[in-house]
């Protein structure tokens, strides 16, 4: 087995036969792995969505940049690193996200192909705990006979949807499904309609002469892609295995759960961040009264009467 074998393919192997031994269903087990994958990349998760809503709130700022600088892009990219330090944004973080993501979605084509072209090979991947497992060594022993492919017994997960073998509508919908869900995951992170102009808007303008700003035609470009690439995506996983299709449907789903968790925690915890301070600093009663914030107890003072002695007129 080569490096990407041994550190990918064969850990989600045993773990999706790990599964397969307490659900008895290839597809339960690989929404089960995928739940697993999302909560581990969680933290990661997180921080991306964090940078994400960050960069959406920058956006007025960046066209005063841009109207500040008027078309002095080496100044212009100074001052646009300067705002991204100031508000501790780092712009490639996504792409960290995505390289930790892509091998897992290989590696899940090349187990597919493993059970369903080399069952001889599957042993050879095996860990020695999860060889001696009951149902996992009966399908072993039966050259892969007893293993369930089936989902819920709607479609065989090694299949596609347009194979030599013919075409499947259920497998053909489970496409559809991914394609709309990773659709709204897309949605999630973009600005809302009444943010930006549509990118037909930015070519007329700019065929009439004006100077189009790169935040709109990024939102823009944006919102076509959010439409463009779940329909190409759509259209490969007609062609893949349907397990493929369906660990990438399940991820896409919990990634919507995710991010609209984040999302509003992060967008409470901002708003606590603004209004802390002023709830520190002053609290109004009902009378209107202004009254300070402190927990800590008054405290009584007892005040001793001086005595002093009043020298008497004449006295020394």
């Amino acid at each position: 087995m080569n490096i990407f074998d041994v550190f990918i393919v064969q850990p989600i192997l045993n773990a999706l036969l790990f599964l397969y031994e307490y659900t008895a269903n290839f597809g339960i087990s690989i929404i089960i792995f995928t739940i697993f994958v999302r909560l581990a990349l969680w933290p990661l998760l997180k921080k991306q969505l964090h940078q994400t809503r960050l960069m959406r709130q920058i956006q007025p700022e960046l066209k005063k940049i841009k109207q500040k600088t008027k078309g002095n892009r080496q100044l212009e990219g100074q001052m646009m690193m300067e705002l991204y330090r100031e508000k501790g944004i780092k712009p490639f973080s996504s792409i960290f996200i995505l390289l930790i993501q892509l091998p897992i979605f290989i590696g899940i084509y090349q187990v597919i192909n493993v059970i369903s072209n080399h069952q001889d090979q599957i042993a050879r991947h095996l860990y020695n705990f999860v060889k001696e497992l009951p149902r996992v060594s009966e399908t072993l022993a039966a050259s892969g006979k007893h293993f369930n492919e089936q989902f819920l017994g709607l479609f065989d997960l090694t299949q596609a949807a347009i194979s030599p073998k013919g075409f499947s509508i259920t497998l053909a919908l489970l496409a559809l499904v991914a394609g709309i869900v990773q659709y709204v995951q897309t949605k999630q992170l973009l600005p809302k309609s009444g943010e930006q102009k549509k990118l037909r808007d930015i070519l007329r303008e700019a065929s009439q002469g004006k100077q189009a700003d790169q935040s709109d035609i990024s939102t823009a470009m944006g919102n076509q892609m959010a439409v463009l690439m779940p329909i190409m995506l759509t259209g490969i996983s007609l062609y893949l295995p349907g397990a493929v299709v369906l660990y990438y449907a399940m991820s896409s789903f919990v990634a919507v759960i995710q991010q609209h968790l984040a999302l509003k925690q992060d967008e409470e915890e901002m708003i606590d961040l603004v209004e802390k301070p002023a709830k520190q600093r002053e609290k109004r009663g009902k009378n209107g009264t202004v009254v300070r914030i402190k927990t800590a107890k008054e405290a009584q003072l007892v005040a001793k009467p001086r005595k002093q002695k009043r020298r008497k007129k004449g006295s020394r």
